[in-house]
């Protein structure tokens, strides 16, 4: 892989926006990562169309090499090629795996700012939220890809696609009555809403490519992972700065990271955010439903969110995500 020099503008003043999605709207869908299954792939498709959409994929989407969605050169013309391309409206990512940092250096910043569209994904997809927003300022969203969520046919979770298109298409939105059991005073905590998945924010954290954001709300996930590792990757932005600069931390359900070594400690997630809770000075907050679950919300990154604390839960509302009409 030959090396890149990044091609970054300096950070707006005030946020860049994305335009609202309209409806019916046309979804370009790119494939910058792991190579999607063609099968669930033509059903996210098969989606969109039967609720009226226009898809737009790139020859480039259905590539294959190695493990990724084509060449680190095919991956990124897909992509400029949906950036470039007027009639899009929102541009999808097909699915997650690795290797969108691979692409970060090559993607032409200037061009990804001015195009006024929504971006949308998840788990690898963290680290075009994270690049966006540090290189362009720019909004994205942290939400279902088109492959791994819509192309679940009739297992589409009702509540992924309200909360999806609602996020798209209006500029305020709420998430009442999420349980989380954490002892914490009633209050009111205003800030940027930033994250994603763990291991990317861990991954990028000290480059170019990690944004530094100060009284933020940062929510967290990850997937398949062991706790002690969980543990781990948060010291990491612990140490780093990140997380005492925050104003609360919203964890994820962690799906499926359990401790499976026989020969050790099983050490636990709530162990875990015992010692996330003892070590970082701001509030830890658990069960938002988000990242790699099939109920899932849409939340955007770099945008202004509240979070209001309750006994037993909270509450999260957001606006200000959206270009105003």
């Amino acid at each position: 892989m030959a090396a890149v020099e990044p091609r970054m503008i300096a950070p707006a003043r005030t946020p860049r926006l994305p335009r609202a999605v309209p409806e019916p709207c046309v979804v370009g869908v790119c494939a910058p990562s792991g190579h999607a299954d063609p099968a669930m792939l033509a059903a996210g498709v098969a989606y969109l169309e039967d609720l009226g959409h226009q898809v737009v994929m790139p020859e480039e989407t259905s590539a294959q090499w190695r493990y990724f969605a084509g060449t680190d050169e095919e991956r990124v013309a897909g992509f400029h090629a949906l950036v470039d391309d007027p009639s899009v409206n929102l541009v999808m990512a097909a699915r997650g795996g690795y290797g969108f940092s691979r692409l970060l250096s090559r993607i032409d910043w200037n061009r990804v700012a001015a195009s006024g569209k929504a971006f949308c994904g998840f788990s690898d997809f963290t680290a075009f939220n994270l690049a966006a927003y540090a290189c362009a300022n720019l909004v994205t969203f942290h939400g279902p890809m088109l492959a791994v969520d819509f192309g679940r046919g009739e297992e589409l979770d009702t509540f992924t696609e309200q909360h999806f298109w609602h996020a798209l298409r209006y500029n305020d939105h709420r998430v009442e009555d999420i349980s989380s059991d954490h002892g914490y005073d009633a209050r009111r905590i205003d800030g940027l809403l930033w994250g994603g998945n763990l291991t990317l924010l861990t991954h990028l954290c000290g480059t170019p490519y990690f944004p530094s954001i100060e009284g933020g709300i940062l929510y967290v996930e990850d997937f398949n992972e062991q706790p002690y590792a969980i543990e781990r990757h948060f010291l990491q932005l612990h140490h780093a700065g990140v997380l005492s600069r925050q104003r609360a931390v919203l964890l994820g359900d962690f799906d499926d990271c359990k401790p499976s070594n026989p020969h050790r400690y099983p050490y636990s997630m709530e162990e875990v955010v015992e010692t996330l809770r003892q070590v970082v000075p701001v509030p830890i907050l658990t069960g938002l439903p988000f990242g790699h679950i099939p109920r899932k919300l849409t939340l955007p990154f770099g945008a202004p969110g509240t979070v209001s604390i309750r006994e037993g839960g909270y509450s999260l509302r957001f606006s200000g995500h959206l270009q105003s009409a």
